[in-house]
């Protein structure tokens, strides 16, 4: 959650303490994958509690309320075609004139019908993990060999079907040594966007050795200097650092005219019961839908208000002059020392000291 897609336009009204960019929804728990870096320790079966048809229909109909701009929506898991009711709450969403996104899992559920009825539906992006580009590495980190094989036919069908594709991959010390030939792999099968997300210790991450905050920077910086030549759009999930290296190499890798998406600052987290979360992978909730309107939780709940104001940061992110536009990332700052407002240890910036 670094950078949104670049529409300067919409910008200008946009508020995000009144209403957030994008609002990730994890329509359930349940997935037949064993990801071994699964943030939501999925589980095989749906929870009885998970929102109801109607439940998802109301919440949609508030996220498309929300003013000047209502989110964008990226319908995710576990597994959200475990939902029999995917296609009504997909179609539900694309009638409120909400910009909706499927991040499945790649399983025996995610078939070429599958993707073509999306494309028919009005469906924007599908997300697909590759999180190394060989099925050695991916497999291996998924849990369930044949993945990579089935994860790049289904990229394929995404793009043959005329769906926006969004590659999404999990950096760790087991796949960090992939990243070039991961760049070339997703140039190759058409995506549009590259999100690379850097492993944070959650659910199943527990388990997982982390990057150090020196390799985290060196990643970074091959990125960094990827992006500018790269056919797709490139973004980071919780390395908010990355818009600090770009800056440091140059004007040209800087970001430009696109609004900062922080944890609770144009980014909001949905759990399958209805809890309302700054990020998926920082799990304390800020209030439930099932008691109170999103947009009063977003908007007012303590948690939310906290995380978007950058001088209560702590150690060197609150001393950081790039506070704003960065802010280390809050859910691996949780993480790690129980302190949402700590600095963030994959960082190894050394900042100035900065006036408050």
């Amino acid at each position: 959650m670094s950078d949104p897609p670049r529409s300067e336009g919409p910008f200008a009204a946009r508020d995000f303490a009144e209403a957030p960019f994008l609002v990730t929804w994890e329509l359930t728990r349940a997935c037949a994958l064993h990801c071994r870096h699964c943030r939501a320790a999925a589980i095989p079966d749906r929870n009885p509690g998970e929102l109801s048809t109607a439940e998802a229909h109301r919440l949609l109909e508030q996220f498309a309320s929300l003013r000047p701009h209502p989110p964008f929506i990226v319908l995710t898991g576990g597994d959200a075609t475990e939902r029999p009711d995917l296609s009504s709450i997909i179609e539900r969403s694309i009638s409120l004139g909400l910009t909706t996104d499927v991040a499945p899992s790649v399983t025996p559920r995610l078939t070429e019908e599958t993707i073509a009825a999306w494309s028919r539906q009005g469906v924007h992006t599908v997300s697909i993990s590759l999180d190394g580009p060989t099925a050695e590495t991916h497999d291996r980190f998924r849990g369930v060999p044949g993945t990579f094989a089935a994860s790049v036919r289904a990229a394929r069908a995404i793009v043959e079907h005329g769906l926006q594709l969004q590659v999404n991959t999990s950096i760790c010390p087991e796949t960090v040594g992939g990243l070039e030939a991961m760049a070339n792999l997703v140039a190759e099968i058409g995506a549009r966007r590259w999100e690379v997300f850097f492993v944070i210790g959650t659910g199943r991450a527990r388990e997982l050795a982390a990057l150090s905050a020196d390799e985290t920077e060196a990643a970074l910086t091959w990125l960094a200097r990827h992006a500018p030549s790269a056919p797709y759009r490139l973004t980071t999930v919780a390395a908010p650092q990355y818009r600090r290296v770009r800056e440091q190499l140059g004007p040209s890798r800087a970001p430009s005219g696109v609004p900062v998406i922080k944890e609770g600052r144009g980014f909001a987290f949905v759990d399958h019961m209805g809890n309302v979360a700054p990020n998926g992978y920082l799990p304390l909730a800020a209030g439930n839908v099932r008691s109170e309107p999103f947009s009063e939780i977003y908007r007012f709940s303590p948690l939310f208000r906290v995380l978007r104001d950058a001088r209560r940061l702590r150690g060197r992110c609150g001393r950081c002059s790039y506070r704003e536009v960065c802010g280390g990332s809050r859910a691996r700052a949780y993480a790690d020392t129980g302190d949402i407002l700590a600095e963030d240890p994959a960082c190894p910036f050394q900042p100035e000291m900065m006036e408050t």
